[in-house]
């Protein structure tokens, strides 16, 4: 006789139950990781800041003021946040903070972050600062503490 005959109805209808969910399963596992696949090609570790590591200057009739930093995002189309270790050199002096608010059509800036400014002669420890008249104005905020050699 033949060999599938002799089988039990039950025994047959569970294993291919087993099979099919097992078959499921895997056909479910490999979708989910073609779509994990499409979303990170498309979003590859996307940063947070819209510019990285960058540049602008101050410019007026006497010195130039550079100004760079490690991350800036877009506010408006004038105004840039400045992030992470943002520095303004000249000539004269530099100033180091956290975070500054930069516009570049009026040319000013904006910080209430923690601020130390450095010349030759003098250092000065802020909460904040302006910088206003294309660089010719600078104004301290907050506890400041300045130390004159």
């Amino acid at each position: 006789m033949n060999f599938f005959l002799h089988l039990n109805r039950k025994i047959l209808l569970i294993l291919s139950l087993i099979i099919f969910l097992l078959f499921a399963i895997f056909i479910y596992i490999k979708q989910i990781s073609s779509y994990k696949n499409i979303i990170d090609t498309q979003n590859p570790n996307l940063p947070n800041a819209d510019i990285e590591e960058p540049k602008f200057a101050i410019n007026n009739n006497k010195k130039k003021i550079n100004i760079t930093a490690m991350e800036g995002n877009f506010i408006n189309k004038d105004e840039i946040l400045l992030k992470k270790n943002v520095k303004f050199k000249s000539n004269d002096f530099s100033i180091e903070t956290d975070n500054v608010i930069f516009n570049r059509n009026k040319q000013t800036a904006q910080s209430k972050t923690r601020s130390l400014f450095k010349s030759n002669n003098t250092t000065i420890f802020s909460e904040g600062f302006d910088i206003n008249d294309k660089g010719n104005r600078i104004i301290f905020y907050g506890n400041s503490l300045i130390v004159l050699k």
